[in-house]
């Protein structure tokens, strides 16, 4: 058995990996972001402990994904901008010594790109791009049945990569990004622009007050036939693809994996999004069927931790 632990803003999740792969004791706490670093940690310990007490096998290791960059073979959290004090923290050995056992850190996009690869919609692929939208958009690359790390650990990033050089909008220093093209308020921006033009939409129906417009209700008014909302997604399914195509001709994936928030949109974003990368691999021939949605859900990063932790022994 090894734990996983999966560390989000909001809630820290905790759950028992077997060698099935399947799921177990899984447990939750507040994260409470603004609290010293050893207080959450020891949280964080204490609940641990609690689920790895109530196991009837032998744990061997932690992994935990963490919102931030990190530095894997030290354990360290280079930043984690939604935690307070997460800067340079050795999050694997505080851990270790609290839990008394081996802990393994990851990013939270990567751990998630590990579960999904593993045991999701990536199973039985070698070569897989995930990617989680949402209000931004993380990432991770499979190659060779491995985790793609990178140099500097930055392997994945493409939310950050440049797919309109005219855009002013950026994220991480950059601008024109994937992150600020198709992230979620980019998204909600492009629906409340078109409206501007002053042509009927049912999304005045769905959403009266337009300042709490989601991507769901775009969704929903493009399955009703809405053309804005139609339009909406045509246009960040054609920005999308220009980052996944960017992927495919560098690293030769032979499947993408949606996952996140956004991607529930299902096929409003998914059909002009296979139709637009179809267009642009053309010559290479690239099966788009195999763009498909996540299957694991937000249990990825949490599988895909304790996964982590697992290979990190064998």
């Amino acid at each position: 058995m090894h734990l996983g632990i999966d560390l989000g803003g909001t809630t820290c999740t905790f759950g028992l990996l077997d060698e099935n792969g399947q799921l177990s004791a899984a447990h939750e706490i507040e994260t409470r972001q603004h609290d010293a670093p050893d207080v959450l940690l020891d949280r964080i310990a204490e609940a641990a402990k609690t689920v790895i007490a109530a196991s009837p096998e032998l744990v061997e290791s932690v992994g935990i994904g963490v919102p931030g960059p990190v530095k894997h073979k030290e354990g360290i959290c280079v930043f984690a901008p939604n935690l307070t004090g997460w800067v340079n923290l050795p999050v694997g050995p505080m851990l270790s010594e609290r839990i008394g056992l081996p802990v393994h850190v990851l990013n939270d996009a990567n751990a998630a790109a590990l579960g999904e690869t593993r045991y999701g919609a990536g199973s039985g692929a070698n070569d897989v791009l995930v990617v989680t939208l949402g209000t931004g958009i993380g990432s991770g690359i499979i190659l060779d049945g491995h985790l793609h790390i990178g140099a500097s650990e930055r392997g994945a990033e493409i939310g950050h990569m440049t797919v309109d050089i005219n855009d002013k909008r950026g994220s991480a220093g950059n601008v024109g990004t994937l992150e600020s093209m198709c992230g979620r308020d980019a998204i909600v921006w492009r629906a409340l622009r078109a409206l501007t033009w002053g042509r009927d939409s049912m999304l005045h129906e769905l959403c009266p007050d337009l300042s709490k417009l989601t991507p769901r209700d775009i969704t929903i008014a493009a399955e009703r036939g809405d053309e804005i909302a139609i339009r909406v997604w045509m246009e960040t399914a054609s920005y999308l693809a220009v980052g996944i195509v960017n992927v495919i001709f560098t690293a030769d994936v032979s499947r993408v994996v949606l996952a996140g928030g956004v991607a529930q949109a299902g096929d409003v974003l998914l059909l002009p999004l296979r139709r637009s990368v179809a267009a642009r691999t053309s010559k290479l021939h690239f099966d788009v069927s195999q763009i498909v949605v996540a299957t694991i859900g937000n249990r990825a990063g949490l599988i895909g931790a304790a996964q982590w932790a697992r290979e990190q022994i064998v």
